[in-house]
């Protein structure tokens, strides 16, 4: 018998890697700021931050970083200029 602390639950799904999961903060975040409920400021700043923090920064660089916030931002402004 095995004991239930190591039953394996094939229905969790894997951990997604944190920078699939910063990609979609920047997507949701960009979302937000172009509906006028955060500033752009802040959001960038504050992704900026948890980038640093996560290690994706040391991990990945500042230019690929930085890359990811541009086009998730400029893909919400050019969808809003029509």
């Amino acid at each position: 018998m095995i004991s239930a602390a190591l039953r394996i639950d094939h229905h969790q799904s894997p951990k997604p890697a944190p920078i699939d999961v910063f990609l979609a903060r920047c997507e949701a975040r960009a979302h937000l700021v172009s509906h006028g409920l955060h500033s752009l400021q802040d959001s960038v700043d504050t992704l900026q931050a948890a980038a640093v923090a996560q290690g994706l920064v040391a991990k990945f660089g500042q230019d690929r970083i930085q890359w990811i916030l541009a086009e998730a931002f400029a893909r919400w402004r050019l969808s809003d200029d029509g």
